[in-house]
Formats: structure tokens, sequence, C-alpha cells
């Protein structure tokens, strides 16, 4: 198979999106060739000799537009690829929509999110399959549906032998948007120092939109209010590859992300075998596994006072207790989630009669 990957940015030291080249990899190793095109192209160094990749730019919507069309052409129609994989992006299964459909190439498009809008329902017409990492991942009611489970590349997320440090720190990692809710994570810390816990707080993620910037005041203003400047760091945004030692130092980590679908970072941290806690509506199902600690691993939405019920229960678990539960979520990590996995079923998947 000759495949072509949409995507936004193709850069290993990208904060949000660097684990794209991994997934490159990935399909590559079980395909004939793979192109992407993608608007940002950074450090795309050793991704094998089957793989090479277009830069479309951001600059100028008739710019990026024009050079979306000749690269598609050049691939679908001139060089006959098989087969369009959309990465998250409803508008990039739209714009190859045509010549796609002009080549005879199969479309599809990956896409993990709670929200459902036009250009979703848009694209679903267009493509044989939705790819999707769990049920409430795509809102979606379509028979193109097919559930497959996240890509973590549990080599790179792993405990490493690494303890966590000491004293108690809680990690959250995501962009700065009220959808992330940090605010509830430094309410909650509040409340735990306040009943004598030496707990601090790691931040890591950034704003990326222009939007975010009056969030990202506001996480500062409850910051210095709490009287929380000497136990929270505002690491600002990671690099994919080097987020892995946040994981594998901190106690737990917490998402208080409402996106509804599975979030990509709290598997990452249970692939370095960290308790987690999340509030997000797609875990229970993944939890189910667990069982008596399904429960203990999940808080109320934009609820404070759930949080630190949730925080202070595993902060009781005696150390061997805790390090049991890690391990348990890592095994399910590894089972369910797996990179090589993912990519190897996404390419059967998109084969010629599947």
């Amino acid at each position: 198979m000759k495949l072509l990957f949409l995507t936004q940015v193709l850069d290993r030291n990208d904060a949000v999106l660097g684990f794209v080249p991994r997934w490159i990899e990935g399909l590559a190793a079980h395909c004939e060739r793979v192109r992407v095109v993608a608007l940002e192209v950074g450090d795309a160094s050793g991704l094998g000799p089957n793989v090479d990749w277009r830069e479309v730019g951001r600059k100028g919507y008739l710019r990026r537009y024009l050079r979306n069309r000749a690269f598609l052409r050049e691939a679908l129609v001139d060089e006959r690829f098989d087969a369009v994989l959309a990465h998250m992006v409803p508008r990039y299964t739209l714009l190859s929509a045509r010549a796609a459909r002009s080549a005879g190439a199969r479309q599809y498009l990956w896409y993990t999110h709670g929200a459902v809008d036009e250009r979703l329902r848009k694209a679903e017409r267009h493509v044989a399959k939705i790819f999707t990492a769990s049920e409430e991942s795509l809102r979606l009611e379509t028979p193109k549906r097919v559930v497959t489970g996240h890509g973590i590349d549990t080599r790179r997320f792993a405990p490493g032998g690494v303890e966590p440090v000491r004293p108690i720190r809680l990690l959250t990692v995501g962009r700065l948007t009220p959808a992330k809710d940090q605010l509830t994570l430094l309410a909650a810390l509040g409340i735990l120092v306040s009943r004598g816990f030496d707990v601090h707080l790691d931040i890591v993620g950034d704003v990326l939109a222009s939007g975010d910037e009056q969030y990202r005041r506001r996480v500062e203003e409850q910051i210095e209010v709490g009287a929380l400047r000497e136990r929270v760091v505002l690491h600002g945004a990671v690099p994919y590859k080097d987020i892995a030692p946040y994981y594998q130092r901190c106690t737990l980590l917490v998402s208080a992300s409402r996106t509804g679908s599975i979030d990509k970072v709290v598997l990452e941290a249970m692939a370095c075998a960290r308790p987690v806690l999340t509030c997000n509506d797609a875990f229970p199902r993944l939890f189910r596994t667990l069982g008596a600690d399904a429960a203990r691993l999940v808080f109320e939405p934009q609820s404070a006072t759930s949080l630190v019920e949730r925080i202070e229960t595993l902060l009781r678990l005696r150390q061997p207790e805790r390090v049991a539960l890690g391990e348990r979520l890592r095994e399910l990590v590894v089972r369910e989630h797996e990179v090589d996995a993912l990519m190897e079923r996404l390419v059967r998947e998109m084969e010629p009669g599947r």
C-alpha cells in the first residue's frame, strides 16, 4: 500500500503532535510507501527510506490552498497512492476528496474528540472508515466507526527504574485552556495544603491560541491568590521527546480535561506505571478491568472537593499498593493501546476489501 498521511505538524520536538513521527515509523513498517503532507515540518529525522513529506506552510490562505491541491494531485493522480489517512482534522478529508475520488483512492479519518460539527459530518460521507480510540472518542453515530485503541509508545513511556520524587508531586499535562481546567486542580491543591499535605503541582503545557491568554492570566492569578507560588511550577510547553521524565518522577497524574475522548497524556502516565486521576467520561469503560480500583481513579468534573477526596485516597495507599496499581495501569496500556499494534491494525483496516 502507498499511504498519504495528512496532518498539521510533523516534528519530533512539537509539544502536542511530537508523537506523529513515531506513528509514521509504525505505518511505514507495513506500507510500501508513506508520504506525509503537513502544514509544518520540523525534525523529521529517522523516518526510513520509504517515507517522504511535503510542507504546505502556514502563510496565506490562497497559498496553502494551492500548495495543498498540488501535493494532493502529485500523490493521488500522478503517483497513484492507494489510500489517504487524515489525522484529526476533518477539513483535510474534505480538501482531498475530489483528488481521491478522481484517482480511485480510499479515504480514511483518525478522530478522537467529543466535539461533532458539520465538517465532521461532511467528512464522514467521504471516508470508508473513521478510526477512533474509544466509543466515547467519536460521538458521531455512524457504521463507519472503527474503535482501535490509542497508540502509545510503551518503550518511551515506561517506569525506567525511576522512583517518584519527594515531597509529593502532582502532575498535569496539556494546553492551558478552560477545557483542561487547571483552575480546579489549583483549588484542590489549596485544600490539600490547608489539610496539612506537603504537596506540589507541576503544570506542563502552554497556550496554543490567542484566546487562551486570558485563561493563563486566570491561572497565574489563582496561584498568587491561593499563596501557592512556592508549590506550583509552570513549566510551559515541553517537547514530546522530553516529556517522559515528568511522568516518571510524579507521584500521580491528575487530568481535569473535559474533551470527552481518551486523553493521550493519561495513557502515557499509565504506561509509566503512575496512578492517574481523571474526570473524563471516556475512562470508566477503560478502567472496568481494574475492579474496585476503577472508582478510585475518577472524580467529578469541575469539583475540587471530589478531586481532593480521590487524591487523599491514593496518597493514603501504602507505597507497595501504589506501585501495584501503577503496574496494572501499565499492563492495560501495553495490552490495549500500544503504538505498533495500532499502526499494524490501521494498515490492515485500510487494505482493499476490508
